[in-house]
């Protein structure tokens, strides 16, 4: 048995390969949403694991001797709420959600309820706990009636001696019963799920491997040995006894003094000043894109709602935004000037204008294989569209046979070449590049900025804007996708004002052409062929609808503010 995943609806695979294209056209406005999400029922934990920013917290506190050491003022469970409305709103392009992160997730009563949620919606579960609690007969059953995929047991050990140096606070003979219980509920219900005994091998425990696997065997559940990244040498298990440090600590102390001198010298706890043994080779650091696929193709959702760069950040402090169900959606915090910048920064693009956001992905040290760690169940939706579709989409078929296995394995130029072409929902005709480049040429020269403009020639100006984008109908979106997009609300409504009114400071000068531009296209009024541009199916664009209304809006509080 193995985790599989479930989707049917053609609308999931498109979301796939369109954030995959997204991601290697380094776009930093994204119309995709997230494939795989983390998403923590619980960000507390009974454990004090001295590798989990969680443990650590809970082990400071213990002591008492001193400021107990926090990465989240507030710890939280998933509310029902709160869930339904991320699966509502995400469900329909999930392939896994994996109901795990720095926390226990079997203290959420309702964890079953989650489970559920994502099944009935066709989406994969994996489940990762310590299983170092008391669980009932009906928790049990509630749990694997729900529907989950995969649990996988952390169990770092399997004598208590060795078991407890790692899981601090566990009892392993707790564990042991609860996987046999487990087991056979699921035998006894008839189901598949996948139930594993999860062991990461240390020094102090590869001695007790064979005994751990020889448990599992007899009760009919898989075994599973992983290497960790660890930060203590004497950790090291034999078999990685010669392994370098990731970085060298060269590196990491001019990291760390240049976070410093940026002023961010709360960015690390003392104990966070170390180096660390990484299992995975150096070698995808040259092989993986530029870009982070936690920008586009997973994310991960705390218990409370924030919104956390990825995995392996831990602290309130990184957080990009917060879902609150029913006012503000996961989208609203995806593009928002957080996300961009980080999606701008890591492809080396000026972020002029976003000062005041400060994404810890702008100074990101993490090995490139956890920027696209889930790369890994690529090839089960792959798998999953064979199954599904077999060769009825030749097109679809051809852009996940370029994609590969994943992990640096795709073609991407074949790739973004073949998506442009067959799938994508403004493809762009190989005679059209030309007419888009001179098109992009004149918008330059009409808005050559000048220190004054006339509200009459601003007229003019958006009115010949107007006419250029309605002659390239929907491809006319290439003009300015990746510009005006990057900008808030604000500095659009700043950019527009400036051109209308004449004011034009030095860093609005090329900004105010953008906006101008598009301020063009989503205006019926504005332009000869306007009405005819807004008549197109606001699907076409998944981002579309959410800026038209932006623009709306700036565009009342402009016409309030200049009487124009």
């Amino acid at each position: 048995m193995s985790l599989s995943f479930k989707k049917r609806n053609r609308s999931a695979f498109e979301n796939f390969l369109g954030a995959k294209y997204e991601m290697f056209t380094e776009r930093v406005n994204v119309s995709t949403l997230p494939y795989y999400l983390c998403l923590d029922p619980a960000d507390k934990c009974q454990l004090r694991c001295p590798t989990c920013p969680t443990g650590i917290e809970n082990e400071s506190r213990m002591r008492k001797d001193g400021a107990p050491t926090l990465y989240r003022e507030k710890r939280h469970k998933l509310s029902i709420e709160l869930g339904a409305s991320l699966f509502d709103e995400l469900g329909d392009n999930l392939f896994l959600v994996m109901l795990y992160n720095y926390g226990e997730p079997l203290l959420n009563p309702n964890l079953h309820e989650f489970v559920r949620m994502a099944s009935d919606r066709e989406i994969a579960t994996e489940l990762h706990s310590n299983l170092s609690l008391p669980l009932s007969d009906q928790r049990i059953e509630e749990l694997l009636s729900a529907g989950l995929g995969s649990l996988a047991a952390s169990v770092d050990g399997f004598s208590q001696q060795a078991y407890e140096i790692h899981r601090v606070g566990g009892k392993v003979e707790l564990v042991h019963n609860n996987l046999e219980r487990l087991a056979k509920a699921r035998d006894r219900l008839g189901l598949d799920t996948e139930i594993l005994y999860n062991f990461l091998v240390f020094k102090h425990n590869e001695h007790e491997i064979e005994r751990a696997r020889k448990f599992a065997e007899n009760i009919g559940i898989g075994f599973s040995t992983r290497d960790a990244m660890i930060q203590d040498p004497s950790w090291l298990p034999s078999h990685r006894r010669d392994e370098q440090p990731y970085y060298s600590q060269e590196y990491m102390d001019e990291l760390i003094a240049g976070w410093e001198k940026a002023g961010r010298s709360d960015y690390f706890f003392e104990h966070e000043h170390h180096l660390f043994w990484s299992p995975m080779p150096k070698q995808f650091e040259s092989i993986l894109p530029r870009t982070c696929g936690w920008h586009y193709g997973f994310s991960v959702v705390t218990a409370g709602g924030p919104v956390a760069p990825c995995c392996a950040t831990t602290k309130d402090s990184e957080d990009m935004g917060t879902v609150v169900a029913g006012q503000t959606s996961f989208a609203d915090v995806w593009n928002n000037d957080y996300f961009i910048k980080s999606r701008m920064a890591m492809v080396g693009r000026p972020t002029e204008g976003l000062e005041h956001a400060d994404p810890t992905c702008t100074r990101c040290y993490f090995p490139k294989f956890v920027h696209h760690l889930y790369d890994v169940y690529d090839a089960r939706v792959t798998k999953r569209f064979n199954e599904v579709f077999g060769d009825s989409e030749p097109a679809m078929a051809t852009a996940f046979e370029l994609l590969g296995e994943g992990f640096g394995s795709a073609d991407v130029a074949g790739f973004i070449a073949h998506y442009e072409q067959h799938l994508a929902r403004n493809p762009t005709p190989a005679h059209s590049v030309s007419k888009i480049e001179s098109v992009r040429s004149a918008v330059a020269q009409t808005v050559a900025p000048r220190s004054e403009i006339p509200p009459e020639d601003a007229t003019k100006i958006l009115q010949r804007f107007g006419a250029l984008v309605a002659s390239l109908g929907l491809d006319g979106t290439r003009v300015f996708d990746d510009s005006l997009l990057q900008h808030s609300k604000d500095e659009v409504k700043s950019a527009i004002l400036a051109v209308l009114g004449g004011e034009f400071a030095v860093d609005q000068k090329a900004f105010a052409r953008e906006a101008a531009l598009v301020l063009a296209f989503f205006q019926p009024s504005i332009g000869e062929q306007g009405v005819a541009i807004d008549s197109f199916q606001t699907d076409d664009l998944h981002w579309r609808s959410h800026v038209e209304a932006e623009i709306q809006k700036t565009n009342q509080e402009i016409v309030a503010l200049t009487g124009s």
